[in-house]
């Protein structure tokens, strides 16, 4: 190869390098969504629609179940209480009256002894919703505290 041959093969060779250079700079200049700090931000961050924080704990009494002897426990001091009252027909309808009366309010005292207390737990939900959840117990919780709701129930975060 002649001089002037060479000279023009490394002339070439270094335009092509320098292209090569200025393209890789541009391309590594650019502005890739996926490089972006804003969209590496989002991509690492995963929201949790179920994670909130604890606003409200209200205590909500359950009354309990009847299972009739109370029915029957105050229908007998009922009538007894009425046959008391009264003498003749008046006597038994007293009785009579006692023992409805002794049976209803027996009944209703057999669901206040069984009854018992849950709690309704407002959590302000981190994406801007509210969700109340029923709790057997809410001990260990307190408004303010960072919770999240795991198959119904409400667990520390």
């Amino acid at each position: 190869m002649n001089h002037a041959t060479q000279t023009t093969q490394r002339t070439h060779l270094a335009g092509i390098a320098g292209l090569a250079l200025l393209c890789g700079s541009l391309l590594g200049c650019g502005t890739d969504a996926a490089d972006s700090p804003q969209q590496d931000a989002a991509a690492t961050q995963t929201t949790c629609d179920s994670c909130g924080t604890v606003a409200a704990i209200e205590p909500v009494k359950v009354k309990g179940h009847s299972s009739g002897k109370g029915a029957v426990a105050g229908a007998i001091i009922g009538g007894v209480v009425g046959h008391q009252f009264g003498s003749g027909s008046g006597k038994d309808a007293a009785t009579a009256g006692g023992a409805i009366g002794g049976a209803i309010a027996g009944n209703e005292a057999e669901k206040e002894y069984n009854s018992y207390n849950v709690y309704n737990m407002r959590i302000n939900l981190d994406d801007g919703g509210q969700r109340t959840v029923q709790v057997e117990s809410a001990e260990g919780f307190s408004v303010g505290d960072a919770v999240q709701i795991v198959d119904g129930r409400v667990v520390h975060a």
